[in-house]
């Protein structure tokens, strides 16, 4: 039997630490908290400049590109916060239903799964920019987690949305065109 390496141990400890936040937090928590972090890169890519703008008119003068900066952090913080207090306001709820059990143990697969997903695609990046890949390699050699959290990674890196978008349509039999729906074919 191979022995796990030191990457093996400190990988399984974080994602189990992790894991235990999760629990402390709770799933409405761990979710919302993720839906703020994706939720706000995604807003505030696209309100930067806007915001950007506003601050530098209304609060403190900023270059172009200092504008952009501050527009996109403050457009992050704001909707992480935001999405973090909903998350809070909707676990005490949760919390006081008598479901908080519930919450606090699937609390633990999402953090776990958060960490790990993280881990997954860090391992893409690194085997794909080959310098980095030939000098980390030989580290990974015995490992047992390596190869599970680079597939994984992989994986999560190479999904086509439009495609994934296109399969899911058709399993579903959704029409293609907006006029027709599936009772009218049935009719024809």
């Amino acid at each position: 039997m191979d022995l796990i390496t030191w990457f093996d141990i400190i990988v399984i400890a974080l994602v189990v630490i992790l894991g235990i936040k999760g629990i402390i937090n709770g799933l409405v928590k761990e979710v919302f908290g993720l839906i703020g972090l994706i939720g706000g890169v995604i807003i505030a890519s696209r309100n930067a400049n806007l915001v950007g703008q506003l601050i530098s008119d209304n609060i403190y003068k900023l270059s172009e590109s200092s504008s952009f900066f501050f527009g996109f952090l403050a457009t992050l913080v704001i909707f992480w916060l935001l999405c973090l207090l909903v998350g809070n306001l909707f676990s005490k709820m949760l919390s006081m239903s008598g479901l908080g059990f519930i919450d606090k143990i699937l609390g633990f697969f999402v953090g776990s799964a958060k960490i790990f997903l993280v881990f997954s695609i860090f391992a893409a990046i690194v085997s794909n920019i080959s310098i980095l890949s030939q000098k980390v390699e030989p580290y990974f050699e015995n490992s047992k987690v390596y190869p599970v959290l680079l597939a994984s990674g992989k994986f999560i890196m190479n999904v086509d949305l439009n495609k994934t978008k296109q399969e899911v349509e058709q399993r579903l039999d959704i029409p293609t065109d907006n006029n027709e729906t599936n009772s009218t074919k049935d009719m024809q």
